[in-house]
């Protein structure tokens, strides 16, 4: 009967139910653009802490730019030492390793300028008489 509840009699309710239950499974329609799968909750993961001090990250940015360099990879050597430079812009070092990688790419503006701040922020380091034969070189 139209408009009422369906009855618990399982004479009426067996001819109705085979006919809902094909109907009324909305849990098992497939996933359309209409239907769209529901998307699981996500766990938020706890913050990563610095692994590395920006001492340690720069120390191994002008170690791999070294390796870089020795292997012939010149703009990975710049890139690394770049990002050195950045990280710890008052470090010498930094400072002639992309004087160095710069000068293999054939920047001779920027080696000339990375040689010179290495030159001012340690003018008697390890590498000042190295740096001060390049920049001669180079002019």
């Amino acid at each position: 009967m139209p408009g009422e509840a369906p009855s618990s009699d399982s004479s009426s309710s067996s001819s109705s139910s085979s006919s809902s239950s094909s109907s009324s499974s909305s849990g098992d329609t497939p996933d359309t653009p209409d239907n769209p799968a529901p998307t699981p909750t996500r766990r938020r993961l706890p913050k990563v802490k610095n692994l590395q001090t920006p001492d340690e990250r720069v120390d191994e940015d002008i170690n791999v730019a070294k390796f870089y360099l020795n292997r012939g990879n010149y703009i990975a050597a710049y890139l690394r030492s770049k990002d050195a430079v950045k990280t710890e812009p008052n470090y010498a070092e930094t400072h002639f390793s992309l004087a160095q990688a710069a000068e293999k790419m054939k920047k001779t503006d920027e080696a000339k300028a990375e040689y010179s701040a290495y030159l001012k922020l340690s003018p008697g380091g390890d590498n000042a008489k190295a740096a001060q034969k390049a920049l001669e070189s180079l002019h």
